[in-house]
This record gives structure tokens, C-alpha cells and sequence, in this order.
């Protein structure tokens, strides 16, 4: 296997971990750094068009939010030169600060572009399997420890 197909995939992998991360510390900047400066997000059934416009639709969502754990999970990822498309399932539970919560389920259809070494989302659709309401103990909650509470790199 040529190496720049490892070392592609491995950078695949951390973009989504990355994004996963972001959303999880409810950290807009990072989320953004994952999207090429067109990029297209479809989301909810509304679409939304150039990295800022993405950010600040993602920043709406989260609004009144006190916990989200997104997932990705099982990404298959086919590369062609600095194009891949990949397909991930996720999961993701919302705790609102009103005390209601939601899982969903479902998968993203991705392309991503290679820019500048970098891989980022340049189209991103979630399809929705499954949202519902979901079952939390709001006495359960442990805030994030300070060290998680900012990106690793």
C-alpha cells in the first residue's frame, strides 16, 4: 500500500475526530477549521453554503444546549488524489439546558477536499435515521475536566 494512502486516511480519521472533539467542547473555532471556505453543509433539511455561514448554522443549533457527545463512527473512506468521498454512521445526544434530550441517529455522505495538506469538508449531508427523545439523570452530569476543555493540538 503506498504510503500516501496511510498517511491520507490517518488525516481522514483526525479531521472527524477533530470535528467530533469541536462539538463536543462546543468550540465554533475549531468546528470551522474543519470546512474548506465553500464548503456545503445539509443539515435538518435546510442547506447552508461557505464556511461562515456553516459556523454560525452550527452555532445556532447548539444554542441552549449544556451537553453534546457527537460520533462518527466506521468511516469508509475512498480517496481519489486530494478528493475523497466518506461515509460515516453517527450518533449524537443532545441535553438542552431546559432538561429535554434527543438522540439521533443517522450517517453523513461526505466530500472532502485536500487543501494545502490539509483535508476538509467541502460537502457534508446528514441523512436522519432515527431522532428521538432520549432518557438522562440531569443529577448525572460531570462537567468536562479543565484539560478537556480545550483542543489537543
Amino acid at each position: 500500500m503506498d504510503i500516501t494512502i496511510v498517511e491520507d486516511t490517518l488525516k481522514i480519521q483526525q479531521l472527524y475526530a477533530r470535528y467530533s472533539d469541536a462539538i463536543m467542547r462546543g468550540d465554533a473555532e475549531t468546528f470551522g477549521s474543519c470546512w474548506c471556505d465553500d464548503g456545503f453543509w445539509f443539515l435538518l433539511g435546510k442547506e447552508y453554503r461557505g464556511k461562515d455561514n456553516v459556523v454560525a448554522a452550527y452555532s445556532k443549533t447548539t444554542t441552549g444546549t449544556d451537553f453534546v457527545m457527537h460520533l462518527a463512527i466506521s468511516p469508509l473512506i475512498s480517496l481519489d488524489g486530494d478528493k475523497a468521498k466518506v461515509r460515516t454512521q453517527v450518533q449524537e445526544i443532545v441535553h438542552f439546558e431546559s432538561g429535554m434530550a434527543v438522540l439521533i441517529l443517522g450517517n453523513y455522505n461526505d466530500e472532502l477536499h485536500k487543501v494545502d495538506g490539509q483535508w476538509l469538508f467541502a460537502d457534508r449531508r446528514i441523512s436522519i435515521r432515527y431522532s428521538g427523545p432520549y432518557s438522562m439523570d440531569d443529577n448525572a452530569f460531570v462537567p468536562l475536566p479543565p484539560e478537556a476543555d480545550k483542543p489537543l493540538a
